[in-house]
């Protein structure tokens, strides 16, 4: 949910009918289950037989509304946009010194661009920026296997979507930029 400015903690699972019947639920509680013995559990059928406990109803409906906002805006002209957002940003930082992009081509990869500056510290970088009002990420973003294979600890991670400009992309590649030379 939280990928799609609805709330965390909340999300939607699609599957075949055949995966109902050929998985087990990890856990248990609630209406799930169709029959207790001491010795044998019989499950619900179908998808309930994943739904344990008290189903999250308040985040649900709030999901629900962040779909039906990024339905009407257009997933596709969201897609559009995030392009060329990340195609500006591929341009201005590939002109900054010491400043490696990790990952693939724009047109093979959403609205984030990983990098890292040479003999900057990611973390460091992520303070510095935040306090000229820049907001990046740093660290191993769930990537930690990839990070050990590139040899580096950590990496830096500036996401674009369909709320920025290209202009901030602009201010945000000066900044970085300003700073390196400043503290780099």
């Amino acid at each position: 949910g939280h990928k799609l400015y609805g709330p965390s903690g909340v999300g939607v699972l699609y599957m075949k009918d055949k995966w109902f019947e050929e998985l087990d639920p990890y856990q248990g509680g609630g209406s799930m289950i169709d029959k207790v013995e001491i010795d044998q559990t019989e499950y619900a059928r179908g998808y309930e037989k994943f739904e344990a406990g008290t189903p999250p109803i308040v985040p649900v409906i709030v999901l629900k509304s962040a779909i039906d906002y990024l339905t009407k805006i257009g997933l596709e002209r969201i897609q559009q946009h995030e392009a060329a957002l990340l195609s500006h940003a591929h341009q201005l930082l590939a002109g900054v010194d010491g400043l490696q992009i990790l990952g693939p081509a724009p047109e093979r990869k959403g609205g984030i661009v990983s990098f890292v500056i040479e003999g900057m510290n990611p973390g460091d970088l992520s303070v510095l920026l935040d306090q000229q009002g820049m907001a990046i990420r740093a660290g191993h973003h769930c990537a930690m296997p990839l990070h050990k294979r590139l040899g580096i600890a950590s990496s830096c991670r500036a996401s674009f979507y369909f709320y920025n400009t290209l202009a901030e992309i602009e201010r945000f590649v000066e900044t970085l930029e300003k700073t390196r030379q400043t503290f780099g």
